[in-house]
């Protein structure tokens, strides 16, 4: 696979969980658990849940990939 097409599925991967639904509500949770106010959420929730989404990809990278398989991303 060449770089570009490993960018742009990685990308891909990581829009598709920060679009779902459940996702950005389990986010927004966590985000007040951590303390972050409703005005540090709403300007700059895009990065936020980027971050997170990337973190989710990096424990699935530990735990067999199955986030990845799951969503087709293999």
């Amino acid at each position: 696979m060449k770089a570009k097409q490993m960018i742009k599925n990685e990308m891909d991967l990581r829009m598709s969980i920060v679009n779902d639904k459940e996702f950005r509500l389990q986010a927004v949770e966590v985000a007040k658990k951590l303390g972050l106010t409703a005005q540090e959420w709403n300007e700059n929730k895009a990065m936020i849940l980027l971050f997170m989404a990337n973190e989710m990809i990096s424990m699935d990278n530990k735990n067999e990939s199955k986030l990845r398989n799951k969503l087709g991303f293999n």
